[in-house]
């Protein structure tokens, strides 16, 4: 009576086992199937990515082009204005002194401006000579409007190249003073050689006061 209990127990048993075995084996089986398609799938995006980096291009920095949208503004400088000086020269025979007219720009130290140009000497084509010898330079100048006195202090030019014979002395310090007192704020020029006081040039002129135009050598 125990063997068909015994063979149907172990008949259970079988079909247990059997049954168990076969669950497990498509659970392992269906999870392989999942693993390989994460896998392949984690493949598929990374080369996705791979080959949107490489398809992402950087430029040549020498490719781009910066368009100027800005317009050029034109600016117009005011007109430089400008007076009229008298200059005086000497004629030809050096005898008399010429008054002549020159246009220059309008500055605020117009007697300084105005000496520069007298020592510039006359136009080529004018027929004057300088009075002042040729290298002359102006070191400074010093107008007092309230005494009306201009100080002007020139170079060794003025007295080591100058004639001393004839009017040249009168000539070259009258060239000067005429020039200079042409200004309102001036009826006096007072001479100084590198900044030294001096009484005479070449010894034919009193220059230890200052002195004023002479109308009489302009011819």
């Amino acid at each position: 009576m125990r063997k068909p209990w015994i063979l149907l127990l172990l008949l259970a048993l079988t079909f247990s086992s059997t049954v168990g075995c076969s669950r497990a084996s498509e659970t392992l089986s269906q999870l392989k199937q999942d693993l390989k398609q994460d896998v392949a799938w984690n493949t598929a995006d990374a080369e996705t990515g791979e080959q949107q980096v490489n398809q992402l291009e950087v430029p040549d920095p020498n490719d781009i082009t910066i368009e100027e949208t800005y317009e050029p503004v034109q600016t117009i400088g005011e007109p430089v204005q400008e007076i009229t000086v008298s200059l005086y020269f000497a004629d030809a025979d050096r005898k008399k002194l010429v008054k002549t007219e020159k246009q220059i720009p309008k500055v605020e130290g117009m007697a300084r401006a105005t000496m520069e140009t007298l020592l510039e000497g006359p136009d080529a084509d004018s027929g004057l000579v300088a009075a002042v010898p040729s290298g002359t330079q102006l070191l400074d100048i010093n107008v007092k409007p309230e005494e009306k006195i201009c100080i002007v202090d020139l170079s060794q030019e003025l007295r080591n190249q100058l004639a001393s014979d004839g009017n040249s002395e009168q000539l070259a310090v009258y060239s000067i003073a005429n020039t200079l007192c042409q200004f309102a704020t001036i009826d006096q020029v007072e001479f100084r050689i590198e900044g030294q006081t001096v009484t005479t040039l070449a010894g034919q002129s009193d220059l230890s006061q200052a002195v004023t135009a002479n109308a009489a050598l302009v011819q």
